[in-house]
């Protein structure tokens, strides 16, 4: 090969995932040598045609992709005996155009493992395992549990109170003469948004559910969560509305929106405030947010959050996942919920930090080659994903 010419059959490889050893230090070497020197409009047009094949619909690469791929080269190049190697965050403008989000930017495998795990990548499974759906199951005062997704329409009827079902929402118009709680939840794999007697609306994320009366006829409108819930609450100054998340902290507010996350496998509790003004509670502490700031609940207490990323802790309820410099098992977290799996990781299996976008309505399979193409293996047996080495 001429010392200063583009090895484009080497990076066809390399996309390929059958680049061997020895041509892999061929490639490294190039680049070592040749930092600024790669023909960019042939390497873009390897990596467009690369992506086509890759998917039936595709999209044109965005401009400035080719460079991104070279600077993961090269920062790979220069961490070959690494384990965790951090990239410089683009994902706000260039992953977002596809959902397989190949051009990732963050890698934490050595880069030698990098080049050679795509040819063990695992063929998908035949049968997909699809992504969740609008689903719940509502729980009245007489212990009655109705499956909102098999049943539409007026599904109560009461003096003063109809609740109808819809699309994926519940909403109560009017309101009982006498106060009863209902209670409805998601399980893993669905979500689901209701509008309270009070006009305050809430979306639940999968595997979390939301208590609340009836009729609000105390001074506050207090409901109860778990899991992850968005409210865009109903104004009325002279009835605060109060969030009890599941007996370990509370949000009150006036009129306002906001996200509380409050799973129990997460290291902590994150009220994230959109617009309006709260005030979190936990034991004795207590922090009133403005827009644009979140409070975090965690072993070593309440703290605010200045300036958190609004639209990673909203883009659930926008249809996708979102992550900043994530850890896989962070990641997998939140797919696990989503997908309704199981996660098992084999001894050895490898780490990365993510930071990127992925679609909510993709089946499990593509969202999962978006990690395959950063070197992370994996097999599906049944309900379980399994993370190997």
């Amino acid at each position: 090969m001429e010392p200063n010419k583009f090895p484009a059959d080497l990076l066809q490889k390399y996309l390929d995932g059958t680049l061997t050893g020895p041509e892999s230090e061929v490639l490294f070497a190039w680049l070592k040598e040749n930092p600024a020197a790669a023909d960019s409009e042939a390497m873009e047009s390897m990596l467009q045609a690369s992506y086509d094949a890759s998917f039936a619909e595709p999209a044109a690469l965005l401009p400035g992709a080719t460079q991104r791929v070279l600077d993961r080269l090269m920062v790979s190049v220069a961490a070959e005996d690494t384990a965790v190697v951090p990239l410089p965050l683009w994902r706000r403008t260039w992953v977002r155009y596809a959902a397989a989000a190949v051009l990732v930017a963050a890698i934490a495998i050595p880069a030698a493992r990098m080049l050679t795990s795509r040819k063990k990548t695992v063929v998908p499974p035949p049968v997909a395992i699809t992504s969740g759906t609008n689903r719940a199951v509502l729980k009245l005062a007489n212990g009655k549990e109705i499956m909102l997704d098999s049943t539409h329409g007026s599904i109560v009827q009461e003096p003063g109170l109809t609740v109808q079902n819809d699309s994926g929402r519940l909403n109560y118009q009017g309101a009982t003469a006498a106060m009863e709680y209902h209670t409805l939840t998601t399980p893993r794999g669905g979500q689901y948004r209701i509008t309270l007697p009070d006009g305050t609306a809430v979306w639940l994320n999968a595997a979390s559910s939301i208590t609340y009366p009836t009729a609000f006829t105390e001074k506050v409108r207090a409901v109860i969560i778990t899991g992850e819930a968005y409210f865009e609450v109903a104004a009325n100054a002279r009835q605060p509305f109060r969030v009890d998340v599941d007996g370990k902290a509370s949000v009150e507010v006036l009129g306002t929106q906001f996200n509380v996350n409050a799973y129990t496998d997460e290291n902590s509790i994150r009220t994230t405030l959109v617009d309006g003004s709260v005030r979190v509670h936990h034991r004795q502490a207590s922090v009133v947010l403005k827009p644009g700031q979140q409070a975090a609940i965690a072993a070593n207490g309440l703290q605010l959050v200045e300036h958190p990323d609004m639209e990673m802790a909203v883009a659930w309820k926008n249809g996708s996942f979102q992550f900043d410099h994530a850890h896989l098992k962070e990641v997998l977290r939140q797919m696990a919920r989503w997908y309704d799996v199981t996660v098992v990781y084999e001894p050895g299996s490898a780490d990365i930090v993510f930071s990127g976008e992925i679609k909510r309505d993709l089946d499990l399979t593509q969202a999962l080659t978006v990690l395959q193409s950063m070197g992370v293996r994996f097999r599906i047996e049944g309900k379980q994903l399994i993370v190997m080495p």
